[in-house]
């Protein structure tokens, strides 16, 4: 007899596998007209279905079961419409990459796109430059089923109150999709400058004091981050770095936490055709990082400059002046919808203009230093700006079977916009490649070409700021290049490893230390400079494990070691600093800090008993933490992802020494006047705040969901933590609700003649949905230090089944 549970789910057509082990589905597959979706653990979904279309069917359904408030409002952004529904005055937070934009600037800065055309062209075109027929089907099918989910459950009866009756929660079309996919293609790129685009007016007069003002701003940048908080490690483990000869890919993409955050879990199976696993971009129907039978893959977001602004010199405010010539910009007269506090919608008219380059830009990444008056301005030129052929690449990665494909695939294609992979298959070999879209700017081009503005970013920060007033400055032509004005396959970075591959977020340098790869152009990336903190740990766990000389047992990675060795909570800083720190401690007993002097013996014991990590039952992890923020020094952006350390600005003793890389800069400099104030204002903030100096982080780092306060382990980026978790610090409360960190992590191996082995974990949940079973689920396991065993193969999926939901396709589809 069934149970009123299982009862209640046949009636809303969701059954538990353990109900009744029937299925409307063969054995063999997905009957022709039908979709089944098989959740496991956590939520994840597993999708099968006949064609391409069933499975953006079955996604489409699904995710809008699961994620509908946040997805529609990806969709309202990408369209342009915020405005509209939220309200000109107010600001958002941009989907993974950190920045915080103005509604009324973003819907002008998407307008702009959707009066350009750029989108529909792009999506018109015939592949491979072009989508091909499975993407096409699979978005087609992903709004087909987003949109019976939406007509089956209606819009006032949505579970989340977050949208449920909300007048931007309707019915979407294929064009909303392929916006949000090109916005995922200049997500680095133009998309950073939302406001600066969006929000670009020249002022009435020009003055002398124009351009030393932008050089002034490029030279006092301080932590500018051109690609706001994209960040990631993966490790790719080969057959001789591997203690039992099983390959094994590491994967641990960082990314903003935007309640929730932009990952989502699933599955997509066609019998015989495609098989693949691992995280989507919600609202996007395919899988960015995963795995198919034979290669395992993730991605970390590039350091190399995926933009280059252009000096204008202009004849008045609208015109430039190329090569001698007057040459008006192009101006586009828009138009958006604002709703005003009664509710009322008014409409607020703006032009904005472009130029052969790009549009023009005020303020780029956050940078507002970018001058428009009638003789000075800046156009932003993004190589991804033709770039929708990226998505024909994630749809071909199921036919994929050695990385030496993979490579052909990234070479033949030239899509991704602005990350590096790092992938490994089934037959033990490693891969790295920033096979990527990037301007075509060599180094002497950079400085031939550069701007009074550049000839100061160039050498300073490594960013082409390039003459706009000669043609012969456009970006240059590659004969094996896919499109034009991009570096070609030839000259981008890449390595095939026996034993390993790494990559947090520098440079391709130092991918295998032992093979350092030099000679590309600086705008891919430093070569041969400081490498932050994280992957200097990174490559050091990777050394001492390879040595044996970590705790854990033999020689080489296993897949459960690899799930540890992840979230081992190692703190780098503190290992590099703690012991002279405890010495100083030991010897001033009270220190001088900026409001006078300070009892701080008690933080010498703290310290000294601190085991190094910022693991949540770790007395001396926080007080350390607030002693050493003050001591990382100042920087200067060096990429979309790196960042050059001040002279200086820090604590360091032993500075970089590039025959050292993963050891230096070391020590700390106990006579460097900032130490001794540093620890006594940290002893004394806690104090104030009533915190103890042994206080464990599981009581002040942590996510509210739901009411419910969950622990978070993991540090903070810049002190050198490998497992991140980016929190600003409130007294009052701590480390609470982080902005960016640890999202989906994922641990593939290959066993001989088997599926593969997935164990992963999407930190905020597969669901913002607080009425979801899978809202905090995997919260909670992330706390722990737990991970979801994902089920790959078929067998597998229908063994772990907790839910079965059974979809028949839209007659006019079959």
């Amino acid at each position: 007899m069934l149970s009123p549970r299982c009862l209640l789910l046949l009636l809303t057509s969701t059954v538990l596998a353990a109900c009744n082990g029937a299925s409307q589905v063969a054995e063999d597959g997905a009957a022709t007209g039908t979709v089944s979706v098989t959740r496991t653990a956590g939520g994840v979904p597993h999708i099968e279905a006949a064609d391409w279309f069933g499975l953006g069917y079955g996604y489409g359904y699904v995710a809008a079961k699961d994620a509908i408030c946040r997805i529609a409002e990806f969709y309202i952004t990408a369209a342009g419409e915020r405005s509209r529904h939220f309200g000109a005055d107010a600001d958002f937070p941009f989907p993974a990459n950190g920045f915080t934009f103005n509604n009324l600037n973003s819907d002008f800065f998407f307008q702009l796109i959707r009066a350009q055309g750029t989108v529909e062209r792009l999506a018109a075109q015939p592949p491979p430059l072009g989508p091909g027929p499975e993407i096409r089907d699979l978005f087609a099918g992903h709004v087909a089923g987003y949109n019976r989910y939406l007509e089956d459950t209606g819009v006032d009866q949505l579970s989340d109150p977050a949208c449920r009756g909300a007048d931007w929660v309707k019915p979407i079309t294929t064009d909303d999709v392929f916006r949000m996919a090109y916005t995922l293609a200049i997500f680095a790129g133009s998309a950073p400058s939302v406001d600066g685009i969006g929000g670009a007016a020249p002022v009435a007069e020009a003055s002398a004091g124009d351009l030393p003002a932008v050089i002034a701003g490029l030279r006092q940048a301080g932590d500018w981050q051109p690609g706001g908080h994209m960040a990631s490690n993966a490790v790719a483990i080969g057959t001789e770095a591997s203690a039992d000869g099983i390959p094994i890919l590491m994967g641990n993409p960082h990314q903003t936490y935007n309640d929730s955050g932009i990952f989502y879990q699933a599955s997509f199976r066609i019998p015989g055709e495609a098989e693949l696993s691992g995280t989507s971009f919600l609202g996007l129907p395919f899988i960015v990082i995963g795995t198919n039978r034979d290669v395992a893959w993730s991605h970390t977001t590039s350091s190399a400059f995926r933009f280059t602004p252009y000096q204008l010199t202009l004849a008045g405010p609208y015109s430039t002046v190329i090569d001698g010539a007057v040459e008006p910009m192009q101006a586009w007269p828009l138009t958006v919808e604002a709703r005003q506090a009664d509710g009322r919608l008014t409409t607020i008219n703006r032009t904005l203009y472009t130029t052969r380059f790009g549009p023009m830009v005020t303020n780029i990444a956050g940078l507002p230093v970018f001058a428009w008056t009638p003789a000075l301005g800046f156009a932003l030129a993004d190589p991804n700006r033709e770039n929708m052929r990226y998505l024909n690449h994630f749809v071909r990665l199921a036919k994929v079977r050695t990385v030496r494909e993979f490579e052909s695939l990234l070479d033949t294609l030239q899509g991704i916009p602005w990350a590096n992979t790092i992938a490994v298959d089934r037959g033990g070999e490693a891969f790295y490649g920033d096979i990527t879209v990037a301007a075509n700017v060599e180094d002497d081009k950079a400085i031939a070409c550069g701007s009074a503005a550049g000839l100061v970013s160039f050498p300073l920060l490594g960013l082409p700021i390039l003459d706009g007033s000669r043609s012969d400055c456009a970006w240059d032509d590659d004969p094996d290049a896919v499109a034009p004005g991009i570096l070609g396959p030839d000259r981008l970075p890449r390595l095939f490893r026996s034993d390993y591959v790494s990559n947090s977020n520098d440079s391709h340098w130092l991918t295998h230390p032992d093979q350092p790869l030099t000679g590309f152009p600086r705008i891919l990336g430093e070569e041969g400079t400081e490498r932050r903190l994280r992957t200097r740990l990174g490559l050091t766990m990777i050394r001492e494990r390879l040595a044996g000389t970590d705790g854990y047992p033999g020689v080489g990675f296993t897949h459960d070691i690899m799930k540890d060795w992840v979230f081992g909570s190692r703190q780098y800083l503190g290992e590099l600093w703690r012991d002279e720190l405890v010495s100083l401690c030991n010897t001033l007993g009270i220190a001088v800090g900026s409001a006078g002097p300070v009892d701080v013996s008690e933080a010498c014991s703290v310290l000294a008993a601190w085991d190094l990590t910022t693991n949540l039952d770790a007395p001396g992890a926080l007080l350390f933490r607030r002693i050493a923020g003050r001591l990382t020094g100042q920087t200067l952006p060096s990429g979309t992802t790196t960042q050059t350390r001040l002279p200086g600005t820090h604590a360091f003793l032993t500075p970089f020494d590039p025959d050292a890389p993963i050891d230096t800069p070391s020590g700390l400099n106990p006579l460097h006047p900032s130490v001794q104030t540093a620890l006594a204002d940290a002893v004394t903030e806690l104090n104030d705040a009533g915190i103890a100096l042994d206080a464990r982080l599981r009581d002040y780092q942590f996510i509210e969901r739901a009411g419910r306060r969950y622990p978070l382990h993991g540090g903070i980026d810049r002190m050198g933590s490998y497992s991140i978790m980016n929190i600003d610090w409130d007294p009052a409360v701590g480390y609470a609700n982080p902005y960016h960190g640890n999202t989906y992590t994922q641990v593939v191996s290959f066993p001989p003649q088997g599926c593969p082995r997935v164990s992963t974990i999407t930190t905020y949940a597969q669901s913002p949905d607080p009425s979801s079973p899978y809202h905090a689920d995997q919260t909670a396991l992330y706390g722990d230090k737990q991970w979801l065993e994902v089920p790959f193969c078929q067998a597998a999926i229908r063994e772990q089944a907790i839910e079965r939901l059974e979809l028949t396709l839209p007659t006019a589809s079959r």
